[in-house]
């Protein structure tokens, strides 16, 4: 009747014909083999695709795309792909070969303590999260919004703290609130004011910490949150066995993609902490708890984009329809358009007029996406923790014979994946696939179903032993590289924006055409209340440049400085041709 497994359930319904090591052990090393062979076929067929990825990488290295050159303002999902993929995948690969080798020879176990007190462990886990996140916020990122996604949420922070939804622009910089507005800042002109473009809670969550000077601790704390709530929901979903909630946990938290995001300012952090809340309370129907999922829903529509969770939840909530719960279904439908009623007004009357709206970022028929999601695929297994992707390709293969919720959290997935299919645009920054993020508990969901699936065609030993290797080689290997990649990216941004706003001059000019990127460094306050302000002086206007000369000293920042400072201001014509017209937009 319910999505949420009942505790007699089994796993799957080979269970009973080899359901222990000891049996899988009697059978015989050829037999071992016959039944690794479909973990064979996947770890062949994704070590085939990495070797597509890492080739694609080194191309795109060779072309004018995949080089962070000055005239070039919307390509760095491909620099960063060009930058780091091939290194990340050739770890992939090392781990897949090492994996078939392993099978070969039978899969040998070693033999794991076991654990008298695992949500002792878990608290621990969850701290640790915290904790290596909010260093990585220092050490990796330098404490710096380096998008203008993340920059906008601390932007609106301030202007919460105010007790406000829009900052006034003082009548003195008006005719220049082109050349001093940050990116995805809306100015409204009939009120004279801006705030950030995308939808509060988010912002508002920031703002909380902000008032204490925490706000670098939100991302690392929702990651610790997610870590105790996929443990809530992994032990509902298998209330039998506590190594299934241990596996999803070691899957999670060395997962690349989840540590270094919770390391940035991205909003993208805290839609999986409240959609992984949302999984734990839904996947126990016959709590009173589980009424408050779409409570949880409204507020992680607002969050900032309201596509995240509508992706995540819809075949959850479809679920309730195919399986006729009208209670629930009435309940979870009040809340749910009352709260998208209430994100739909406060968008409309906050609009600016110049906003496209969720239309203009689609395109239906867009030959550039295959390749592009291809990479974005690429990009998850990747960043994922180097067991996932074989266990998350054997728990999707037993769809049909899975727990209604394991199905939904499959279709969450590969909702999520299909549904950027139809955007003219790539993710841009990101570490990972960005816009997979709300997923991840899913993504990992899935894979927990994979690892019972191993187990029984190689041993729940055997099983357990891949998931600590590729636990172990994820934290060891691959988190560094990571980590070593989003540093030195972050490094020359970071640097310069902290000697810009540093400066003593009133004003600081710059030509964001003369570096790569270097628009993002056009930030103010949103009360223009601190000095220097930073000024645009591409497609300055008379008006503009009439209010820039009452305001006070100007230091212009140049080609020069920006070098120095280790921008990317390198331009050259000895690219090679891009057949596909990537990074194009429409």
């Amino acid at each position: 009747m319910f999505s949420a497994p009942q505790t007699h359930t089994a796993v799957l319904p080979e269970v009973s014909v080899v359901s222990s090591e000891a049996k899988i052990s009697g059978i015989g090393r050829q037999s071992t083999r016959i039944s690794a062979r479909c973990p064979v076929q996947i770890l062949c067929g994704v070590a085939i695709f990495c070797l597509i990825g890492i080739a694609l990488g080194l191309w795109l290295g060779t072309t004018r795309l995949g080089n962070p050159d000055p005239r070039d303002w919307f390509n760095v999902f491909y620099v960063l792909f060009a930058r780091n993929e091939p290194a990340g995948l050739a770890i992939v690969i090392a781990f897949t070969g090492a994996t078939i080798i392993w099978l070969a020879r039978g899969a040998p176990a070693i033999s794991l303590p076991r654990l008298a007190r695992p949500g002792l462990i878990i608290g621990l886990i969850a701290t640790a999260t915290l904790a290596i996140c909010a260093i990585g916020t220092h050490l990796v990122c330098h404490n710096y919004a380096l998008t203008a996604d993340e920059n906008m949420a601390d932007f609106q922070a301030q202007i919460f703290l105010r007790g406000r939804v829009t900052a006034e622009v003082p009548a003195q910089w008006r005719d220049a609130v082109r050349v001093i507005k940050p990116t995805f800042a809306d100015y409204l002109p009939a009120t004279h004011s801006w705030k950030a473009t995308y939808l509060p809670v988010y912002a508002a969550m920031r703002a909380v910490f902000q008032s204490a000077d925490l706000q670098t601790l939100l991302n690392p704390f929702l990651a610790a949150v997610t870590v105790l709530a996929l443990y809530g929901a992994a032990r509902n979903i298998w209330p039998k066995s506590k190594t299934n909630a241990l596996v999803a946990i070691g899957l999670l938290v060395s997962s690349s993609q989840f540590l270094l995001m919770s390391m940035t300012a991205y909003a993208m952090p805290a839609h999986l902490a409240l959609n992984t809340i949302w999984l734990w309370l839904y996947s126990r129907p016959d709590r009173r708890r589980f009424y408050l999922a779409p409570f949880v829903g409204v507020l992680a529509i607002g969050l900032h984009q309201p596509i995240v969770h509508a992706l995540f939840a819809l075949p959850f909530l479809l679920r309730l329809v195919w399986q006729r719960r009208w209670r629930p279904i009435v309940i979870f439908a009040v809340i749910y358009f009352a709260g998208c009623a209430l994100w739909f007004l406060w968008r409309e009357h906050y609009q600016a007029p110049s906003g496209g709206g969720v239309v203009s970022v689609f395109k239906f028929l867009n030959p550039r996406m295959p390749i592009i999601q291809s990479m974005n695929l690429l990009l998850i297994i990747a960043w994922a923790s180097l067991a996932t992707p074989l266990l998350a390709f054997l728990g999707a293969k037993q769809f049909l014979k899975g727990q209604p919720i394991v199905q939904d959290a499959i279709l969450s997935c590969a909702l999520t994946f299909v549904f950027y299919f139809f955007f003219y645009l790539d993710q841009a920054h990101g570490w990972g696939y960005r816009y997979f993020h709300g997923a991840l508990a899913c993504f990992v969901i899935v894979a927990v179903a994979g690892f019972n699936r191993l187990s029984i065609l190689i041993g729940e030993r055997s099983a357990q032993t891949f998931v600590l290797a590729g636990v172990a080689m994820s934290i060891f290997v691959q988190l560094p590289l990571r980590c070593w990649q989003a540093e030195t990216f972050i490094r020359p941004y970071a640097r310069t924006a902290a000697v810009v706003h540093a400066m003593p001059q009133d004003i600081v000019a710059l030509d964001a055409r003369d570096a790569w990127y270097s628009a993002d460094l056009i930030r103010n306050d949103p009360f223009l209340e601190k000095r220097p302000i930073v000024v645009s002086i591409f497609a300055l206007t008379p008006a503009a440049i009439a209010v820039l000369e009452k305001a006070g000293s100007v230091r212009f920042i140049t080609r020069d400085d920006l070098t120095r400072l280790g921008m990317f201001t390198t331009r050259s014509n000895g690219y090679a041709r891009d057949p596909f017209q990537l990074g194009r937009g429409k």
